[in-house]
């Protein structure tokens, strides 16, 4: 089933003028305030701002809005364009959070493209002079970003602005909440239960990849509120599947598909949901295996390879925990009136690269 309706396609047309827009008015407002000796680096700071965002990506959180208000069947000019408003802001977040998420993992690149905070000054330079101007133009950046999602939101016309702006604060607290638990999870270490891990990846991917976009379509609808837990239920769920796909894919998937490097988890002994299967169900000898590569440092390509092997020795337990959480969300969003068409679209947005690896479509 494929994910593209007219509905969506226009939806995201409607993002990318609004997210251009903001972005030229932001350029503008750098220009008016120039002055003979401010100049240097605004011009190289809002084009390459401009450049990072407008890529874009997938924009699968539009897409899930729209399949969203599809769904609901309220489509008139005014909540479309509400919407269009709302999903700009969130598409920004998300740029700003992958800014800051790369200076949070040294990460040099992001999508195949060199990573924003990367090659400010003498690329050949890594003093620690440079590494401090690429890191101050990332916050930097990452923070105009931000203020370009409140413009946004400013956009939207009240009542539904009302209606829209706590739950919007509510995702970006909650997303900041599981970047740290994240960190503080990479940090420690150890071994950590199903609970900890499922707290932070709803918190850090869930709310405002999968969550997000329900609801703020359901509020933009102007939707009764009733409905609005099992929107956050579904969510919750798909979120973690979201996740644990994103991490098979790192794994078993063409970096040059991903725009990932395939070792970063591996390296840093990521605390993912993938990892926990994988550790629970293996034999005392994959353990042993996996205590040699998981989290070292200096993961090479062998290791690589015997991950991958592991990753594909449980993944029969790997589809098993998929399927209960694509039955939960499923379960959820029939409990408020989704059709079935539209169950399908959203989970078609949420794996860009290759087929689930658990029937989709079937009943709960």
């Amino acid at each position: 089933m494929s994910g593209s309706t007219p509905a969506a396609t226009r939806l995201v047309e409607l993002v990318r003028t609004d997210v251009t827009e903001l972005l030229a008015d932001f350029a503008h407002l750098t220009a008016d305030s120039k002055t003979a000796d401010s100049t240097i680096g605004v011009p190289e700071f809002t084009q390459r701002l401009r450049d990072y965002v407008l890529r874009l990506g997938s924009m699968r959180r539009t897409r899930v809005a729209a399949h969203t208000l599809d769904n609901f069947r309220r489509t008139d000019e005014a909540t479309v364009l509400a919407l269009a408003h709302t999903c700009a802001a969130l598409e920004l977040f998300h740029a700003a959070a992958l800014i800051h998420d790369d200076i949070i993992d040294e990460s040099p690149t992001r999508r195949g493209n060199p990573a924003f905070h990367t090659g400010w000054g003498d690329t050949a330079d890594r003093s620690p002079t440079s590494v401090s101007l690429g890191v101050t133009a990332g916050l930097l950046g990452g923070d105009a970003v931000l203020v370009l999602c409140a413009r946004a939101i400013d956009r939207i016309a009240s009542p539904v602005r009302e209606r829209v702006s706590g739950f919007f604060q509510e995702i970006q607290l909650r997303t900041l909440v599981g970047e740290l638990q994240d960190s503080m999870l990479e940090h420690r270490r150890i071994r950590h239960d199903r609970a900890t891990i499922t707290q932070m990846s709803v918190n850090k991917t869930a709310w405002y990849t999968v969550t997000a976009p329900m609801v703020l379509a359901a509020r933009c609808a102007n939707i009764e509120q009733q409905r609005t837990g099992a929107l956050i239920g579904a969510g919750s769920a798909y979120g973690e599947a979201f996740q644990l796909l994103d991490d098979v894919n790192e794994v078993l998937t063409d970096a040059a598909l991903t725009g990932k490097n395939p070792l970063d988890d591996l390296n840093s002994g990521k605390a993912t949901l993938l990892h926990h299967i994988v550790a629970t169900h293996a034999t005392p000898a994959e353990r042993a295996v996996l205590d040699r590569i998981y989290g070292r440092g200096n993961g090479s390509a062998r290791d690589l390879e015997r991950y991958r092997l592991l990753v594909t020795a449980h993944g029969q337990h790997i589809c098993a925990e998929l399927e209960a959480l694509m039955n939960r969300a499923r379960s959820h969003l029939r409990s408020v009136g989704f059709r079935d068409d539209t169950v399908g679209r959203i989970e078609d947005e949420l794996n860009p690269h290759n087929p689930f690896p658990v029937t989709l479509y079937e009943s709960a």
